[in-house]
């Protein structure tokens, strides 16, 4: 299995309406957010936590109160950017701190990487839409 993130639209009524395939304007593939193993292994890790990470580490969250993983508010993608901005800037030491025995750190880092431009990507998509992100 894979997380992804979706683009949702705020109802009036405080539910969310997640955009279907019609709808949404993203390429395809730009909805990857890596696999599941990661939602622990990379994404939840006390290595991402350090670098300040918050949005990301709640994807650990996933099967907990509200089993909705990590939702990102359309006030909160501005800070959404600047914690993968963040997340940017602590790769190398991201990619050491969490690379498993089957692949280089290079590697890791470039597969981090490439999800990060994915999900970064749907929060571009989701701004002007006045959306927000639901990454699961």
């Amino acid at each position: 299995m894979s997380l992804t993130s979706e683009i949702f639209l705020p109802r009036e009524d405080g539910s969310r309406h997640i955009l279907g395939m019609a709808e949404d304007p993203r390429p395809d593939g730009t909805d990857l957010a890596g696999p599941e193993s990661w939602r622990t292994k990379v994404w939840g890790s006390p290595s991402i936590r350090r670098i300040g990470a918050r949005f990301l580490p709640a994807l650990v969250d996933v099967d907990g109160s509200d089993g909705d993983g990590d939702v990102v508010a359309p006030g909160q993608i501005p800070a959404f950017l600047d914690e993968i901005a963040l997340v940017r800037a602590g790769l190398t030491r991201l990619a050491t701190e969490t690379c498993s025995p089957d692949r280089t750190v290079e590697q890791h880092a470039r597969h981090i990487e490439s999800r990060l431009d994915a999900i970064e990507a749907s929060a571009r998509y989701a701004r002007p839409l006045g959306g927000g992100l639901l990454i699961w």
